[in-house]
């Protein structure tokens, strides 16, 4: 028996996390289409009530430190037109900047025509303590507004989504309002087409059907207008938060709080061009995320005021970076495989109903997760024909080769937010042309190499399996994306 421990572990563990994150997604598929509770608001103009001239007020926040200067001012000058646009919206885009005098004073006067039309503001923290979340705590307490919008430095958004957020204001009061993603590049690229794809289908599914499955839907840390009475009631976010969206979500839902999701609209982001950004970005997410759930499981479980599966789900949906770890833990069962248990090769696994079990599932869900991909794919408008079938496989494939080569980094920073270990909190560069090389997809290369040659030279088929695809996706990133 102790020639099949590591074996059968590393297989388990595999499989573990591909019904966990692959299941996951294909469950909330499912419970969207069969689902009698949503979350999704579609308002109308003739719905729209309001108070004095009919508007809802409006203030956009938008949190910024060390952000390049022109995409600031690109961006705030579309979220003022589209302000001032919107037929039923009023209020003000109000920039909360930690830079220094000179970015301030070059900052507005660039934005020296809407700031003298009342339309922007720049406000300047002196003591920029907190970080981001004690930013966007300075602006939500100054901000005149019935709701409190959150964009970032590179966000944009239209007036026609404008109006979606103050007409479900008017119409519902509910207590925030999600504007769900939509990516955009300002650098072409593998990597920001990838990323493009990936954001528009993960967001639809995350937030579009999670809503529409009557699921507890966190606000997006971009995109997500808040009542501010609500804000004030929570006690904003709090200084020095990570994952900021997530941790307000969680003060939502201990009071019973259910943000609702926009049916049309979103919130254009700017994604990652280069692989040391996507890496950055998802090393954050995967901290905050896991940091936060540390924090708050016990009181999700037993405080929430929402029934036992959506608290469940809650938990499922904010564990999803942390799944990395079992990934990661399966590649190194199997590494110590290839070393310590030789021998398992194919027609031995054939005589294992466990492995053959194992393998079958395993297959079954990916070939499930891949349609489920596409399906997304059609109902975000990347699919339209033949060609851009093709193009939408040739997107999935890259973007879960990125994903696949930041496995141990996502992680080991899982694992330190679980633990709540210290974390620097770093800006995603979004410069692309002076990010520079990633120094990631050359060591996984390295390290799945030697596993696979292991694997092979062991003659353990198990090890072999999981092994290579870190091999295919390390090569490839290392040739392809960088």
């Amino acid at each position: 028996m102790t020639g099949m421990i590591l074996t059968i572990a590393a297989a388990i563990a595999a499989l573990a996390s591909l019904v966990i994150s692959l299941g996951y997604h294909i469950l909330i598929y499912f419970k969207a289409r069969s689902s009698k509770d949503s979350w999704i608001v579609n308002p109308k103009a003739s719905q729209a009530g309001g108070s004095g001239n009919g508007k809802v007020r409006i203030t956009i926040v938008v949190p910024t430190k060390n952000e390049p200067l022109d995409l600031l001012v690109e961006a705030t000058k579309v979220r003022a037109q589209a302000l001032t646009s919107a037929k039923h919206c009023s209020g003000n885009v109000l920039i909360v900047s930690d830079d220094g005098e000179g970015y301030v004073r070059k900052l507005r006067r660039a934005l020296h025509s809407e700031i003298s039309s009342g339309i922007v503001k720049v406000l300047r923290r002196e003591r920029p303590v907190g970080g981001r979340s004690g930013a966007l705590d300075h602006g939500a307490k100054v901000a005149d507004g019935e709701y409190v919008m959150i964009l970032d430095s590179d966000s944009k958004i239209s007036a026609e989504t404008l109006d979606s957020v103050c007409l479900a204001a008017s119409e519902l009061k509910p207590p925030a309002i999600i504007a769900p993603w939509r990516g955009y590049a300002r650098e072409p690229g593998r990597v920001s087409e990838a990323m493009i794809f990936s954001t528009d289908t993960v967001s639809h599914l995350l937030y579009r059907m999670r809503g529409k499955a009557g699921f507890f839907v966190f606000p997006l840390g971009s995109g997500t207008a808040i009542r501010k009475d609500v804000l004030e009631e929570v006690g904003y976010w709090g200084p020095n938060i990570i994952q900021d969206d997530i941790w307000l979500g969680t003060k939502l839902a201990l009071r019973g709080y259910f943000p609702v999701v926009l049916g049309k609209g979103e919130t254009e982001v700017l994604v990652p061009s280069r692989l040391r950004a996507l890496r950055i970005q998802q090393s954050r997410w995967a901290y905050g995320a896991s940091e936060v759930l540390s924090r708050t499981l016990y009181s999700i479980l037993a405080r929430a005021k929402m029934s036992l599966g959506r608290r469940l789900e809650m938990i499922l949906y904010m564990l999803q970076p942390a799944l990395t770890l079992l990934i990661l833990i399966a590649a190194l069962l199997a590494f110590a495989a290839a070393v310590l248990e030789p021998g398992w090769g194919f027609w031995r696994a054939l005589h294992s109903p466990a492995l053959i079990a194992i393998a079958l599932v395993a297959e079954a869900l990916i070939v499930a997760y891949v349609a489920l991909q596409l399906k997304l794919s059609d109902k975000t408008g990347w699919i339209t024909d033949g060609a851009s079938l093709w193009k939408s496989l040739v997107q999935l494939g890259r973007a879960a080769a990125m994903l696949g080569v930041l496995i141990p980094v996502m992680g080991i920073h899982s694992l330190r937010g679980l633990l709540r270990l210290r974390y620097r909190y770093i800006i995603t560069p979004k410069q692309g042309s002076s990010v520079g090389r990633d120094w990631l997809p050359y060591a996984m290369l390295a390290a799945s190499t030697a596993g696979t040659a292991l694997a092979l030279l062991s003659n353990n088929i198990v090890s072999l399996t999981i092994l290579l695809p870190f091999l295919i996706v390390s090569a490839y990133s290392s040739v392809r994306i960088e």
